[in-house]
């Protein structure tokens, strides 16, 4: 799957949230832990996230690909044990790595109503987040799934315009500016912060 996602800062999340309500409807609420473990330019994150009293946890590495304010994603992810979280970190430690970042995320998961787009538009499926993410904030962030379509260059052309038409039909909708739009990663944001 590729994922192509925007994020922007919330100034008014209680606004966004009730303004969200119209448009979409409540998936679930979430709580994800994340930390990002580097190595040179490559990092990989492990992510407990908490759903109700089930735990899950995910190691995930993401090929990145920015086109303007857009974040392409291939994320190479798996499922881990939880009860092997700590031997995994034993060996990302062994390769080298450092935990660089970590990070809280109180989120609630929307899914908009179909009709909000032209029609063709949404040939894989859309979500809505608001996050509450310590220490840096309150954020939407907007992700949309497509298949993987390999080297085929046109299709995923016409994703990444699709997906602008369904980022700028949200943004609108809720009332967002386009300069609220952030187009650096969560660790980065963290990173700044804690200098």
């Amino acid at each position: 799957m590729h994922e192509i996602e925007l994020k922007a800062h919330l100034e008014h999340p209680k606004k966004t949230e009730a303004l969200l309500s119209r448009i979409a409807d409540f998936s679930l609420r979430c709580t994800k832990t994340d930390r990002y473990w580097t190595l040179g330019e490559k990092t990989i994150r492990i992510r407990r996230e908490l759903i109700g009293d089930k735990e899950t946890v995910f190691i995930t590495h993401k090929q990145k690909h920015y086109t303007d304010t857009i974040e392409t994603n291939r994320e190479l992810e798996f499922e881990l044990a939880a009860v092997s979280v700590p031997v995994f970190t034993e060996m990302l430690k062994s390769l080298g790595m450092t935990c660089t970042a970590e990070k809280q995320k109180e989120t609630k998961v929307f899914v908009p109503y179909t009709d909000l787009f032209p029609a063709g538009i949404l040939e894989g499926s859309v979500s809505v987040e608001l996050s509450t993410i310590h220490p840096i904030g309150h954020f939407l962030e907007i992700e949309v799934l497509y298949p993987d379509e390999g080297s085929d260059t046109a299709a995923y052309e016409r994703h990444i315009r699709n997906a602008q038409v369904i980022f700028d039909t949200l943004l609108t909708a809720l009332e967002i500016p386009q300069s609220a739009i952030e187009v650096r990663p969560y660790n980065e944001l963290l990173a700044c912060r804690c200098l």
